[in-house]
């Protein structure tokens, strides 16, 4: 299933896509791709949506405190 998020607090392209890779790399996802434009995420998974929340958030608040996400 594809689940889509609102992502703010990410200040550079390049900031999206490390944000990007490391979404991609975290257990339970098998894909991640953030628009940097548009502050869109879709988060590729087999996971339930409440847990891939929680993954979400967890690795946004990893990369950068100023980092949220919601899902849209």
């Amino acid at each position: 299933m594809k689940v889509k998020y609102h992502v703010e607090g990410l200040d550079c392209p390049h900031c999206a896509a490390r944000l990007e890779k490391m979404l991609s790399e975290a257990e339970g996802i098998l894909d991640a791709k953030i628009n940097f434009l548009t502050e869109k995420i879709t988060v590729e998974s087999e996971l339930e949506k409440d847990t891939l929340d929680g993954i979400v958030a967890r690795v946004a608040e990893t990369f950068h405190k100023g980092t949220t996400v919601s899902r849209l």
